[in-house]
């Protein structure tokens, strides 16, 4: 990757920013003038991928994720900014930008509560799901398989794990080491044949030995919520 520009101000960058081509912005967000929101707004010239660099809290990070924003926290790791740097190699500019930005602002604003709807980076693009409607995530190598209800699987550029701590919070219990379940679409817990649950879609998902307590735990949880 080749550096084409610096700037400390966000004034100094914007005509340049309009008038250049270029393939990614690392982006502070607090700067003088204008911060990062704003001098994204102003830019005529949107036809590039966006990195945050950030000091900001966890649920603000958590709100990057939610959105699909790649992101460095300050004080920058090189080998962060190196696998950083790699992933954008290997990935195509997801979507359109101004709905991501308009995504991530409506997340930012909800302070602590987990939002309804998440962005979900696919092969072509970004889509953008309802979390209730998810009732199982499957692990497919450096994938996953998102099962959403009344629609067809979608492969999704995360990890089995980056999805499972991005949804913290919302309802969903890892029950196998490929599996990943939304407890509202819980339908059976069978504890014979080894342990497995049926979800909505009638899928039947096998429970990992060292998964079934966790499981328990958490249903006993909703039991006495209820």
């Amino acid at each position: 990757m080749e550096v084409v520009g610096k700037y400390n101000r966000s004034e100094e960058a914007l005509p340049v920013l309009n008038r250049e081509t270029f393939d990614v912005l690392f982006l502070d967000i607090e700067m003088p003038v204008y911060n990062g929101f704003e001098l994204l707004n102003r830019l005529t010239n949107k036809s590039f991928d966006v990195v945050f660099t950030t000091a900001y809290d966890q649920f603000a990070v958590k709100a990057f994720k939610y959105s699909a924003f790649d992101y460095l926290l300050k004080p920058i790791d090189s080998t962060e900014l190196k696998e950083c740097v790699a992933k954008l190699g290997e990935k195509r500019r997801q979507g359109d930008l101004e709905d991501q930005l308009n995504f991530l602002r409506s997340v930012l604003v909800r302070e602590q509560q987990v939002p309804q709807k998440i962005a979900l980076p696919t092969t072509s693009g970004l889509e953008y799901v309802e979390i209730a409607e998810i009732i199982r995530c499957e692990s497919d190598s450096n994938y996953t398989r998102i099962f959403q209800a009344g629609d067809n699987p979608t492969l999704i550029c995360r990890t089995l794990k980056e999805v499972e701590e991005l949804l913290e919070g919302a309802n969903f219990a890892r029950i196998h080491h490929s599996h990943l379940i939304n407890l509202d679409h819980l339908k059976k817990h069978v504890r014979s044949d080894g342990g497995y649950v049926v979800m909505s879609d009638g899928s039947e998902i096998a429970i990992s030995r060292s998964r079934k307590d966790v499981l328990n735990n958490l249903l006993k949880v909703r039991s006495f919520r209820n």
